[in-house]
């Protein structure tokens, strides 16, 4: 008798592909301004050796849109990769 069944950890890859993309675009949406700062000043720091290469109003707009695009694909992988399964049974 095998420890794993192969069609529950398809369904778990499944499930990853579907939720995780949506839970970052949320912690993305609800982080604060100073969490948002502290990102950009990091990220700046590591890609151009100075902190402040990007401004604010650019960098929060640029993430606000890839927070909505995680949640899009969320939507639609879910609809994709999940619903016919709970469809045909």
């Amino acid at each position: 008798m095998p420890l794993l069944n192969i069609g529950f950890a398809i369904l778990i890859i499944k499930m990853l592909i579907c939720i995780l993309p949506a839970v970052l675009g949320i912690v993305i949406i609800v982080s604060s301004e100073e969490s948002k700062r502290e990102f950009r000043n990091k990220f700046c720091r590591q890609v151009f050796g100075i902190s402040n290469a990007i401004p604010y109003v650019k960098f929060t707009r640029t993430i606000g849109v890839l927070s909505v695009l995680l949640l899009a694909f969320s939507l639609v992988s879910t609809w994709l990769l999940l619903r016919p399964m709970f469809l045909f049974e």
